[in-house]
């Protein structure tokens, strides 16, 4: 913005003496006339008598190129300064750009679209009324639906993904489609300043990893120390999938954790907002018909014999992509993140902030959690609506 404004104020000044030398010109030129006389004869400049060789050759000769010769060098060195600088204005440009498209994405988010309703000022996650129906639209119940956070939505979501949720929205969930390709009311424009506002909210990963961390080691110390010995040893790793895993039994406590809390964050570092019917408003395994509704994503009961133990860490970590295969015979859509790769590292260049490679959870949670999804269909395994609170009731998973 420096850049832009010192370029400017200097196409200005440039101009300015240009036109200064432009009027002082005109100016000279008037004073010089000759006031008339009453005669066209003798106002005719071929009537008149000239100007002699000496003098037009001499003064009236010199003053004129050397003004002329003063003005082409002031041209001359004002122009390439101009255009050295012409980078730094293109980038104040995209900058002022970008701030128009975040201030009216707060607009939006805050009047406009009023996503702050449901997920809270700072996008920190609220709660929401919702009306539950049945497959057939019959009335269920009303709830208090825990709408995410989305100050983490693009360490898991790539742009375009996050696009396609706020066009098309989240069928059976409070989320409506807002954009025009999906029948709702908003623009492209819109929806991509509503993503550009998003972006300025996206905590540091830091922060990040503090809400998960906070989570395991308020639940158990113990464990959350032996997961953070293990995320230590594997850092800097270059391939997830070959990194230190926590015990087996780590793995199904941990992964329990992680799958089943719907209280940082809103719920959305939680596989069960999706997965498990009642969950995104506090009945999540409730073994009651009429509750067996409201699951945005395919009960996970049995997933491990769809896939390999690879192939559901794979997915997990890097998400599904729309219209691409994944396991054996299933298709993706771009509504399940990946809650390991960063999905917009990388990108800068083309214009997408990067916030570093790390996604959501690590290598070690990640495997925690499909250790726990592949157990789901068996009675080694707990369900809970809050994982590791007392008072908590809980089901086997044959329940």
């Amino acid at each position: 913005m420096i850049l832009a404004t010192t370029q400017q104020a200097f196409g200005m000044v440039l101009l300015a003496i240009v036109l200064v030398g432009a009027v002082v010109w005109i100016a000279f030129n008037l004073r010089s006339s000759r006031d008339e006389i009453g005669s066209e004869i003798e106002l005719a400049s071929n009537r008149g008598k000239g100007i002699s060789d000496e003098e037009l050759e001499g003064k009236r000769l010199n003053t004129a190129l050397f003004s002329a010769a003063g003005l082409l060098a002031i041209i001359a060195v004002a122009l390439p300064l101009y255009w050295l600088g012409e980078p730094g204005r293109q980038d104040g440009a995209v900058d002022t750009f970008q701030e128009i498209f975040e201030e009216r994405g707060q607009r939006l988010y805050e009047e406009g679209a009023q996503c702050v309703n449901c997920h809270a000022n700072g996008a920190v996650g609220g709660v929401t009324s919702y009306i539950v129906n049945d497959e057939n639209g019959v009335f269920v119940s009303e709830v208090n639906w825990n709408a995410p956070a989305l100050n983490n939505l693009l360490y898991r979501y790539s742009e375009e993904e996050v696009r396609y949720i706020l066009n098309y929205g989240r069928p059976g969930t409070p989320m409506a489609a807002w954009g025009g390709p999906g029948g709702g009311p908003l623009t492209t424009q819109q929806i991509d300043e509503i993503i550009a506002y998003l972006w300025t909210l996206q905590l540091s990963p830091d922060a990040m990893r503090e809400e998960v961390d906070g989570l395991v080691k308020g639940i158990d110390e113990e464990l959350f120390d032996s997961m953070k010995a293990v995320d230590k040893s594997n850092e800097g790793l270059a391939d997830a999938e070959s990194a230190n895993r926590l015990s087996r039994a780590d793995e199904l406590k941990l992964g329990e954790i992680l799958f089943n809390n719907q209280e940082v964050a809103a719920g959305s570092y939680s596989c069960a907002r999706c997965h498990v019917a009642g969950a995104a408003y506090g009945q999540a395994w409730q073994p009651f018909a009429r509750l067996e509704y409201g699951a945005f994503g395919p009960d996970l009961s049995g997933v491990e014999s769809q896939a390999t133990e690879q192939q559901h860490f794979d997915l997990v970590w890097r998400g599904m992509e729309e219209g691409q295969v994944y396991f054996s015979r299933k298709q993706g859509n771009p509504q399940m993140p990946g809650f390991g790769a960063n999905p917009n590292t990388g990108q800068s260049d083309a214009g997408v902030p990067d916030l570093g490679p790390d996604g959501m959870l690590t290598p070690a949670q990640v495997w925690s959690i499909v250790t726990y999804e592949r157990n789901m269909s068996n009675d080694s395994t707990v369900k809970s609506p809050v994982a590791g609170t007392s008072d908590s009731p809980t089901f086997s998973g044959n329940e």
